[in-house]
């Protein structure tokens, strides 16, 4: 378990069931002497960087921990913060981050780049008059993520008990009043919901935390979109291309996991900075997206094979979705619309291989034949009355958890 402690902006102990080995060890001696030398106003910290140069050359697939070390010194060292362009810093961070790690696997690859995007989130909001570069930056950073989502990814390593303590190196310079209570996690990602920071919370994998940082990115590049004073309707054809085009690029069960989980929230994380009327516009335009777009990209004509499971979930929680953007164009009185999303969801691959799953549990034959898809309220009912009555059957029992789980855990109530 990855213990945090918000309250704190120094370095702290964080405890962890397995012994640290010898790299563990060094990587949290040498986290504890950065913060001291920081504090007493040190800017040269070439010893850390020498050390650890060695070491991510001489390692195959260095722990991501290693590597966000090594650039987290290297970048304060180069006090590349200061720099009069702070988009040529980020560019020159993003380059650091991929070349530390191209001897890794793709999930770390994409996962290293975190603080690219974390660095990049203010600049978005806060910096209108660099909107072009940074758009152009995060073209650059999208489309790598999309080719490291076409690499074949063999591992999966468990995040480090020094997760923590990494995240403050990145902000050691950002750091609030003396006393100010800051949740470190809520600074580090704030374009995800609350559950996934309580996922990486708890302890989470590399592939987990690459979801993360493609959902970031991908909301961060569709938050440029605005503000450009274009007509709605033009807006929206563009936010719409634009996430189709990712979403498809990026092919990744975390990331539609977190994303489709995000959109059963009451708002997205992007209400603050944009406002509500245009979180309103970047909802529905996704709404509509999500449902109306081909998903067969997620099977093998797309390139990538899913587990039947994960297959499964991602359909159960995207007809989840499907039935809040039905209520929602039904509200706004847009029958036509509503229709066109029911006739979307019922002709969709995720339904069909939602379906085939549950043909494939023991003596679901007959009950998967019948199913009542259309519309998918009707759907959920179904399955989750069927899950109930057959709980005995493992793969059922695994649904009706999940269905409940989802439940508990976003603000989706069925009517």
């Amino acid at each position: 378990m990855v213990q945090f402690d918000s309250n704190s902006n120094s370095a702290t102990t964080i405890h962890h069931s397995k012994p640290a080995d010898t790299f563990q060890l060094m990587l949290s001696e040498s986290i504890h002497r950065f913060f001291t030398e920081y504090r007493s106003g040190s800017t040269d910290f070439s010893h850390f960087t020498s050390i650890f140069s060695r070491l991510l050359q001489n390692l195959p697939d260095p722990p991501l921990e290693f590597v966000w070390f090594y650039s987290a010194v290297t970048f304060h060292s180069s006090n590349k913060f200061n720099s009069p362009n702070p988009v040529f810093s980020s560019k020159d961070l993003f380059q650091l981050l991929a070349s530390c790690s191209t001897s890794c696997n793709a999930g770390k690859r994409i996962s290293v780049l975190a603080p690219v995007i974390y660095d990049l989130y203010p600049l978005v909001f806060d910096r209108k008059e660099l909107k072009r570069e940074v758009e152009s930056l995060l073209d650059g950073i999208v489309s790598y993520i999309s080719i490291c989502c076409g690499m074949e990814d063999d591992g999966n390593d468990d995040l480090s008990s020094r997760f923590g303590d990494l995240l403050r190196v990145w902000m050691v310079d950002r750091v609030g009043m003396e006393g100010e209570k800051r949740d470190d996690l809520k600074v580090f990602f704030p374009l995800v919901s609350e559950e996934s920071r309580k996922v990486i919370r708890g302890g989470c994998k590399v592939r987990y935390l690459a979801g993360v940082v493609m959902c970031q990115a991908f909301l961060l590049r569709l938050c440029l979109k605005f503000g450009y004073g274009i007509p709605k309707l033009e807006l929206e054809n563009d936010l719409h291309d634009c996430a189709v085009q990712m979403i498809t690029g990026f092919r990744s069960f975390h990331f539609l996991d977190i994303f489709l989980r995000m959109l059963l929230e009451p708002v997205l994380p992007v209400t603050s900075p944009l406002g509500h009327g245009n979180e309103v516009i970047l909802r529905e335009t996704l709404y509509d997206a999500v449902i109306k777009m081909d998903h067969a990209f997620l099977g093998p004509e797309g390139g990538i094979l899913l587990p039947g499971r994960q297959v499964k979930d991602l359909a159960l929680t995207w007809s989840f979705v499907a039935d809040n953007a039905i209520r929602s164009v039904r509200e706004n009185g847009n029958q036509t619309k509503a229709i066109s999303y029911i006739n979307a969801f019922s002709e969709s691959w995720l339904l069909s291989q939602l379906i085939k799953w549950v043909t494939s549990q023991n003596g679901m034959v007959d009950k998967a034949t019948s199913l009542n898809v259309s519309t998918p309220v009707a759907l959920i009912s179904e399955l989750l009355a069927i899950s109930m009555l057959f709980s005995h059957l493992s793969g059922l029992e695994h649904l009706f958890q999940w269905m409940v789980q989802l439940r508990m855990s976003t603000c989706y109530v069925m009517i």
